[in-house]
């Protein structure tokens, strides 16, 4: 997001949007100046993605061939939609305020996710038809688990429901797919039938409350445009102009619904990176992005391939990482860096101190706590370097999910906001979690897509969790490179990637662990960290910034 300046000094929107555009590559300006009306934009890590779709919304507005009035922008989260609209504010374009339950949406562009955009669909029709407005129940755990005692079990059909719906799946349809899908792999504590069961208990206690879920609001949005015509000519007039951003993470029920908004037409901007599509397992269908030019003859299909945020350091490592790709991923044009690190601990409390000794040791030159991140594949594993940080003084917070502000840890791994910088007229805060900005922030590898910090620690790089054991499908394989490759991308200028030999399971067992089999890869273009712990004092630390800011 754009920096924020005082309202006295922040420019006129026509100027910020003349100086954003000055300063685009050429192929960003291609990309927004496209004439096509249906363009894709494969845009890949660091490339800008979301400042070339925001600009080519705005450029169309401003010379006359969209109107705000009849502009959608789609994206996945709220605070993601919170983004698209501040840009496009700072744009001079007039953006739609969001409004509440009954309400319409005001004049300008809607820029909001696809779930609001099909609520307000689904409110807008039973206020024509003089039907009752539909009762969306949010909480679908909450009623599975009064359905499924077990909640290991719970959790599970939780998440294949979701998937489920996702692909346009029925408690009839959902048990076949998910054998050919190879989903049973993943299912500690329940089989395919238990699912299908409780997936069909589950829509019938909707069915009592009268009640639809989140995922429901998408098909029966898209069942209306399919079978009310004057209703989806109206739509289509309404939203003519379509964006929807990270395009490589939509699935067939949310892909379902944007087809029946375009109708025949095909007025629509996507923006996505392949190397990015990390939500298969929640239903999301990668291949979308890659099938979608074939499926509208004529669009234009523009690559960003220069990534200004990370160093050509991080990038090497994160391209080794990611192995062999459909679509190259982009390049570093940012100034060099240091070589990212591959270090090796003895066992994980060792790695936890080691980390907390290079957070210690970047604090110390100046770095804010916020600048820095501990990123893992599982939330046990960002447990033990947790503990380690609260031992040592150091705040963190853990990455709030998706549509959580409070920091709470969400179900679902999506992503969600990063921290603003330590201001530096505060002192130090005592160690553990918080949720205040001047942190450290912790997050698993889902959480942190979207997020990027200068320094990033990526812990347990270990067989089992990188890729996840139940990952044994060659796609779900495929599919946790790609995840490393987010984690590895989220670092702008320091990485350092570390495992451990020995590692204390949940159950309390410590189990000898072996370096994931991409991490080889890795280490050939990284330096080899030492592995052992340089002893630090943090009171002494604290005393010493606290002297300097004169407390």
């Amino acid at each position: 997001m754009e920096p924020q300046e005082p309202t006295s000094n922040r420019p006129a929107p026509g100027d910020s949007f003349d100086r954003a555009v000055a300063m685009l590559t050429e192929s960003q300006r291609r990309a927004i100046d496209s004439p096509s009306r249906a363009v894709c934009i494969v845009a890949g890590a660091g490339s800008g993605k979301t400042r070339v779709l925001t600009l080519r919304v705005a450029r169309r507005i401003r010379d006359g061939s969209t109107e705000a009035d009849h502009t959608a922008v789609c994206t996945f989260t709220r605070k993601a939609a919170g983004e698209l609209r501040e840009r496009l504010g700072l744009y001079g374009v007039p953006v739609s305020t969001p409004v509440t339950a009954g309400g319409v949406p005001g004049p300008g562009v809607r820029a909001g996710t696809l779930h609001q955009l099909a609520l307000t669909l689904l409110r807008r029709h039973a206020l024509d038809s003089g039907g009752p407005p539909p009762l969306v129940a949010e909480h679908r755990f909450r009623i599975v688990s009064a359905l499924v005692d077990n909640p290991a079990a719970a959790s599970v059909v939780d998440t294949e429901i979701g998937w489920a719906k996702a692909r346009c799946l029925t408690p009839e349809t959902y048990a076949e797919a998910a054998e050919d899908a190879g989903r049973a792999g993943g299912m500690a504590g329940a089989t395919i039938d238990q699912v299908a069961e409780a997936f069909a208990s589950y829509e019938r206690a909707l069915r009592r409350k009268r009640s639809l879920d989140l995922d429901d609001v998408l098909v029966h949005a898209a069942d209306l445009l399919d079978n009310d015509g004057a209703f989806a000519d109206g739509v289509r007039w309404r939203y003519r102009h379509l964006s929807v951003d990270e395009f490589q993470d939509v699935n067939p029920a949310q892909f379902r619904l944007l087809r029946g908004l375009l109708g025949h037409g095909d007025d629509v901007c996507v923006v996505g990176d392949p190397n990015q599509a990390i939500y298969g397992w929640n239903g999301a269908d990668p291949s979308l992005l890659a099938r979608l030019p074939a499926m509208m003859p004529g669009m234009d299909v523009v690559r960003l391939d220069e990534n200004h945020r990370s160093t050509p350091q991080v990038v090497a490592a994160a391209t080794a990482g990611l192995g062999r790709t459909v679509a190259p991923p982009p390049r570093s044009v940012a100034a060099d860096g240091p070589m990212s690190v591959v270090t090796a601990y003895d066992d994980d409390r060792a790695e936890a101190e080691g980390v907390v000794s290079l957070l210690m040791g970047r604090s110390e030159d100046g770095q804010p706590w916020s600048d820095q991140a501990v990123l893992a594949r599982t939330h046990d594993q960002l447990a033990t370097i947790g503990r380690a940080l609260a031992r040592a003084g150091i705040p963190y917070r853990i990455a709030p999910g998706p549509e959580s502000p409070t920091g709470r840890v969400r179900r679902s791994e999506g992503a969600s906001g990063r921290s603003q910088p330590l201001a530096a007229s505060r002192g130090p805060r005592r160690g553990g979690p918080v949720a205040a900005d001047e942190a450290v922030e912790l997050a698993t590898f889902h959480r942190a897509k979207g997020l990027e910090w200068t320094s990033v620690h990526v812990v347990g790089l270990e067989e089992g969790y990188v890729p996840i054991v139940y990952a044994e499908s060659a796609e779900a394989h495929d599919e946790e490179r790609r995840l490393f490759y987010v984690a590895l991308t989220r670092a702008s200028h320091d990485l350092h990637c570390s495992w451990a030999r020995v590692r204390r399971m949940g159950n309390g067992r410590e189990m000898e662990r072996q370096p994931s089999p991409w991490l080889a890869a890795v280490a050939r273009v990284s330096r080899t960290g030492k592995g052992r712990v340089t002893p630090r004092d943090p009171g002494r630390r604290i005393a010493e910034i606290r002297a300097g800011l004169g407390n």
